[in-house]
C-alpha cells in the first residue's frame, strides 16, 4: 500500500495506510526479507527468490534483484526517515507505531507461511507486520486497499505490468490494489503499449521498472515486496509423456494442459 489513509474506493472501501504509504518502510522490507529462505522453509526448495512480476522473462530488466538481506541498511534507511525505536522494540514516526496487517487467504496454507515467516523477518528491524487470514469477500470489502495483502501473481503477457502499475489501473479490482502512482512510470507504460516493435516495448516495459532515476520496482519506489516464484509440482504417471512445459505462470493464468495435444502414453 502506497496511499496514505483517509479515502474510500467507489465501492466503498476504505484506501490508504499510512505505514506502508512511506517509502522507507517498504525500501527496509525489502532489504530485510530473505528470499532464499523463503524458499526452503515455505515452498520446501521449490521456487525461487523473485524481485517483480515478471523475473526472466522479456519485459523485465535482469538488473532487478537485490543481494543477501541487509538489516543494517535497512535500518539505516528507517532511521533517516525518521522511524525511531521505541523502548518496546517498535518504530515510531511523529508517534505512529510501524505496525500493520499483512492479510493473506484464510484458505491458502503456503501465503499463510509466507506471511507468517516474512514478518518474522522483518521484526528485529522494529517493524510489526501482523499475519491476518482472511475470507476474499472480506479481504475484497474491507481490506484490500488498506491491508498489505499477500497477492500473487505471474502472467505470460506484460499486460499485466500495466494493470498492476498504471495510475489508470488504480483500485481496479485486484489489481494495482495500493493505487500506486508515478507518472515517469506511467509515461513508460504507454509507450510500451504503442511501441512498433516488441523490442521497443520491452525496453519502455523494463524502464518503467527502473529507467536509471525512477521505477516501480527495488530500486525505485519499492512499490511492492515481491518475495517469490513457485515452481509447480505435479504428480503423472510415468507412461505419460506431457511434452515441453512451459513458463508456468500463476495457477489460474495458464494450466498444466495448455500443451494437452502435446500429450503421449508412452506404455503399451
Amino acid at each position: 500500500m502506497q496511499t496514505a489513509n483517509g479515502e474510500h474506493a467507489a465501492s466503498g472501501a476504505p484506501i490508504g495506510n499510512d505505514v506502508t504509504a512511506d517509502i522507507a518502510i517498504r525500501q527496509a522490507i525489502n532489504l530485510a526479507v530473505d528470499r532464499d529462505t523463503l524458499v526452503e522453509v515455505a515452498l520446501q526448495g521449490y521456487g525461487r527468490p523473485a524481485f517483480g512480476p515478471a523475473d526472466g522473462l522479456p519485459w523485465s530488466s535482469s538488473d532487478e534483484h537485490l543481494a543477501a538481506p541487509d538489516l543494517a541498511q535497512a535500518e539505516a534507511i528507517l532511521d533517516a526517515a525518521g522511524w525511531r525505536l521505541g523502548d518496546d522494540g517498535l518504530r515510531y514516526k511523529e508517534g505512529l507505531p510501524a505496525r500493520f496487517r499483512l492479510t493473506y487467504p484464510s484458505n491458502d496454507t503456503t501465503r499463510q507461511l509466507l506471511a507468517e515467516v516474512s514478518a518474522h523477518m522483518v521484526r528485529p528491524l522494529g517493524i510489526e507486520m501482523q499475519p491476518t487470514g482472511r475470507h476474499w469477500d472480506e479481504i475484497q470489502r474491507e481490506a484490500l486497499h488498506q491491508d498489505a495483502i499477500m497477492f500473487g501473481f505471474g502472467s505470460h503477457s506484460p499486460q499485466e505490468i500495466y494493470y498492476l502499475f498504471h495510475s489508470q489501473h488504480a483500485g481496479n479490482g485486484f489489481y494495482n490494489s495500493g493505487f500506486y502512482a508515478n507518472p515517469q512510470v506511467d509515461a513508460h507504460l504507454d509507450n510500451a503499449q504503442a511501441a512498433a516493435s516488441i523490442e521497443q516495448a520491452n525496453r519502455e516495459w523494463q524502464a518503467a521498472q527502473w529507467d536509471g532515476t525512477t521505477g516501480y520496482g527495488v530500486r525505485g519506489d519499492s512499490s511492492w515486496a515481491w518475495l517469490v516464484n513457485l515452481e509447480h509440482i505435479y504428480f503423472a504417471d510415468t507412461c505419460l509423456d506431457v511434452g515441453e512445459l512451459g513458463v508456468a505462470p500463476h495457477g489460474h493464468g495458464w494450466p498444466v494442459t495448455a500443451n494437452l495435444l502435446e500429450w503421449r502414453w508412452t506404455c503399451d
